[in-house]
């Protein structure tokens, strides 16, 4: 494929179509990086947040150690499949359909709120339900309208507002990222129909790139910026640059593609050392290796568990902080100072994550989103958060 991209004169509809065929079958890489990260962030906020982590740790101290100081590190892998996801969904749609922004932003907003909404009901029900009886700093103060509607909107850290959940930060930041890159394709559309040449893909891939150099080397290293998707970008470029590359057809085989991807990583890591930096450089690199085997299937990783893992990632992601929230209540009334129930409770709770985030994709996230439900799962946060606040 890289030859041919180098020197055959197919045309970019060709290779549009070869793409596409290539990525019809369902990815084992992704899913298995999909799941990978998001049993270690899962893991991470057990141990981050759970008392229950503090008794086990005198059994395994360097697990823990691993667990709090490195595991948040698996965010940037999904920040990188992210952007080469959406790139690709994209791109294979530009000599299909018209481009519209704001319907694109609308969509991705319903398809990330409505298992959000589920989510941070439950996250607000039990809090208020084992905060007599579980006084530990994990637990969130009463809401009140104005943090309510921040939620809604995805404003609660911009509007420096406590969350109700673990990990809510990321849900805004994946809306920001999504909406940077579909501007940035909203604005090479608009070059294209001015220039009425070259590629529109192409354009949007520049448009990427410049924004990830900008991210990698002066927006990522204001941690205050953390709030920003902007600050994020360099991860989620990254991806967007080797999703989109096949379809692109730029004249570079996706080997130099990794070589310069490598390149700048190394220069970035250079300029300020980040380590989380390499961890989205190696997820990068790893999807460059992909591309290069033309994203064949890999029969060893055709596992049935890893695939279902994947496909509940973002709702099991939601609903664990209010599953540890539970269990660790339970445990620490129960079994405070037993080190076996503590393991056990910890188990429990990743157990229970998987089932309920399963339960939420199948019920909740799978079906197609729509303003009715969108609307009655943010009146069912609202309703909740109300007889909590009547209530407490």
């Amino acid at each position: 494929m890289e030859a041919a991209v180098r020197c055959s004169p197919c045309s970019l509809g060709t290779l549009i179509s070869r793409a596409f065929r290539l990525n019809s079958e369902r990815s084992e890489v992704i899913d298995l990086l999909k799941a990978c990260a998001c049993v270690l962030i899962v893991w991470h906020h057990l141990v981050f947040y759970s008392p229950m982590a503090n008794v086990v740790a005198e059994w395994i101290p360097l697990l823990e150690t691993f667990l709090l100081d490195y595991a948040l590190m698996a965010v940037q892998i999904f920040l990188v499949v992210g952007g080469y996801l959406n790139a690709k969904s994209w791109a294979s749609a530009v000599p299909k359909s018209a481009f519209d922004l704001f319907p694109r932003l609308l969509f991705r907003y319903q398809r990330l709120t409505i298992p959000l909404f589920v989510a941070l009901s439950v996250a607000v029900a039990i809090t208020a339900l084992v905060r007599p009886y579980f006084d530990h700093s994990s637990l969130s103060n009463s809401p009140v309208f104005i943090q309510v509607a921040a939620h809604i909107f995805l404003l609660q850290d911009i509007l420096d507002l406590e969350a109700f959940s673990a990990g809510i930060w990321y849900v805004a930041i994946d809306f920001q990222l999504f909406a940077m890159a579909m501007a940035c394709a909203s604005l090479a559309q608009a070059w294209q129909g001015i220039s009425g040449r070259g590629s529109v893909i192409r354009k949007a891939f520049g448009f990427w790139l410049v924004l990830t150099l900008c991210s990698l080397f002066v927006w990522n290293l204001n941690p205050l910026g953390d709030i920003w998707g902007a600050y994020f970008f360099g991860a989620y470029g990254l991806g967007l640059c080797v999703g989109s590359w096949r379809y692109a057809g730029i004249k570079i085989s996706v080997r130099t593609l990794g070589l310069l991807i490598l390149t700048v990583g190394t220069m970035a890591s250079a300029y300020n050392p980040r380590a989380r930096l390499m961890v989205a450089v190696a997820t990068a690199l790893l999807l460059c290796w992909y591309e290069a085997n033309e994203c064949n299937a890999i029969p060893c990783l055709k596992w049935k568990w890893i695939r279902e893992l994947s496909n509940a990632s973002y709702a099991i992601f939601l609903i664990h902080f209010s599953v540890s929230l539970l269990v660790s209540a339970v445990v620490f009334n129960f079994w405070a100072e037993n080190k076996s129930a503590n393991v056990v409770g910890l188990g429990v709770s990743f157990g229970l994550s998987v089932w309920m985030g399963r339960l939420i994709h199948h019920a909740i996230e799978t079906p197609k989103p729509t303003w009715k439900r969108c609307l009655q799962w943010a009146a069912t946060l609202m309703a909740t958060s109300s007889c909590v606040m009547l209530l407490g």
